[in-house]
């Protein structure tokens, strides 16, 4: 019984400490619900890119970059953590674009160096040779080394030749050709119009304009830059601005004068409200930005703090149930405990009142067997005592000092030392008086006291008054006392 008690408890104690430290555990479902709002982040700062939205683009993708790169890669699988790095990759990839379109050509060379490796890791040749071909269009920008330029256009050629991508191709070639080489016109011209007439890159059409007007051949240029026009576009902007640009360059050769400074003076105007509109857009988003940057962060301090509120919460329940348990595991010991010392008291009481009836039914014997033989002597009969009932009077039915020590030891090892305890307690408490005490203990009433310490009733009574005033003048039933002490104690 004691054994399945103190199973029970430990298994309850184990299952919540179990149950707490899974609750403060850092959770898989929290890393890919990170990873899938990086993917989401991302596909929508890569829509605004395509848009040419660099401002909108720049704070999803950087929005994404922080969830990508808050996951630890131990809490993903490798599937998980091989799509983190790909969509890592490719964030970096247009947070170069985007920061190209600034004219941040440091940052922007950094991006791409930095999505190189992820995008070699996943072999995605497209992006790489896009990634090599504007590291060396930012290079040439900014007055790098052309050497450097050249072999990041060769390694761009490289991995385009191995996506299979013509246009990709021919596109390497008219950046290297415009930034590296200006003096090669023809080639230029050529590879742009291939670009532009057999594959649809009409902007293009914008630099097959510009080598035309350096050859001062008006007409020819004229006719391609009507072809600058499309109208559903998301370039819609740019388009306006290079076609205003080079109409007026064609103006001024064609002598129109007057009417080419009206064109310029649109475009200026055009450019300045752009310019304002621009810096409005830039301002609001910074405000939203930082609105939304800050309820980001009061609302992930909310989560920690009803996070710790909670683990607080489950331990401070978890602390309650096992004081809760050891305390009813407590009381089952104590209760089992007092069913164990209940059950040798009376045992002790059946031996002792077993003991005490023999001796009784043996004396009654005696004295029948006397009171028979006496009669026979009366009636004239010689009958002699047996030598055995001639001295019963004198024997008595008294506990010899080896039995009563034997009680003692018996009781107190039941007791679990409540009997050496008491003396220890109470040192004024005598060998007559302990002996009162211990057949009290085992509920012997007054007769049996008297017959088996072999003392008068009236004693026994004396007796009990003298161990009340050893122990406490104050209580009123000893023997009661006495019983709930030897229990108590245990």
């Amino acid at each position: 019984m004691r054994r399945k008690i103190v199973v029970r408890a430990v298994s309850a104690i184990l299952s919540g400490l179990l149950f707490i430290a899974s609750s403060c555990r850092p959770e898989g479902s929290k890393a890919s619900q990170k990873l899938q709002d990086g993917e989401q982040a991302y596909l929508s700062g890569a829509s605004f890119n395509h848009a040419s939205q660099y401002e909108e683009s720049t704070y999803y993708l950087k929005q994404a970059e922080d969830a990508f790169l808050s996951v630890p890669a131990a809490s993903l699988s490798p599937l998980q953590q091989q799509r983190r790095d790909s969509l890592l990759g490719l964030t970096w990839f247009h947070l170069g674009n985007t920061s190209e379109s600034e004219m941040l050509y440091d940052i922007a060379q950094d991006y791409y160096r930095k999505a190189i490796p992820l995008l070699e890791k996943e072999d995605n040749v497209v992006y790489l040779a896009c990634a090599y071909r504007d590291i060396a269009r930012t290079t040439a920008i900014a007055g790098g080394e052309q050497d450097s330029v050249l072999w990041y256009f060769q390694r761009a050629e490289e991995f385009a030749r191995a996506a299979g991508s013509e246009v990709l191709v021919l596109d390497v070639d008219a950046y290297r050709y415009q930034l590296c080489f200006p003096d090669s016109a023809e080639h230029r011209l050529q590879v742009c119009r291939q670009l532009a007439e057999q594959y649809g890159v009409h902007t293009r059409y914008s630099e097959i304009v510009e080598l035309l007007l350096a050859q001062h051949e008006t007409d020819s240029a004229a006719y391609y830059l009507e072809r600058l026009q499309p109208r559903d576009s998301a370039y819609v902007y740019w388009y306006e601005q290079s076609y205003a640009y080079l109409r007026s360059k064609i103006l001024c050769q064609r002598q129109e004068t007057e009417e080419a400074y009206g064109v310029l003076l649109d475009l200026y105007d055009r450019k300045i409200d752009e310019l304002q509109r621009d810096a409005g857009a830039r301002t609001y988003a910074l405000s939203l930005h930082y609105d939304v940057a800050r309820e980001q962060q009061l609302a992930e301090e909310a989560r920690r703090e009803r996070q710790w509120q909670r683990r607080v919460s489950v331990i401070l329940v978890m602390l309650l149930v096992l004081v809760v348990l050891l305390l009813f595991v407590s009381w089952q010991y104590w209760q089992h405990r007092r069913r164990e010392q209940n059950a040798a008291l009376q045992a002790l009481r059946a031996k002792y009142t077993q003991q005490l009836q023999s001796a009784l039914e043996r004396l009654q014997q005696k004295v029948r067997l006397t009171k028979e033989i006496e009669l026979q002597r009366l009636r004239g009969n010689e009958v002699e005592f047996p030598k055995w009932l001639q001295t019963y009077r004198d024997e008595q039915l008294t506990m010899n000092k080896e039995s009563l020590d034997e009680l003692i030891r018996s009781i107190d090892g039941a007791l679990d030392g409540a009997v050496s305890r008491l003396r220890r307690e109470y040192p004024q408490l005598t060998e007559s008086d302990m002996q009162f005490v211990i057949l009290s203990i085992i509920g012997a009433s007054d007769s049996d006291i008297g017959i088996l310490l072999n003392v008068q009733k009236q004693t026994v009574y004396h007796r009990r008054q003298i161990v009340r005033r050893h122990i406490d003048q104050e209580i009123d039933d000893i023997d009661a006392w006495l019983r709930a002490y030897v229990l108590r104690g245990t």
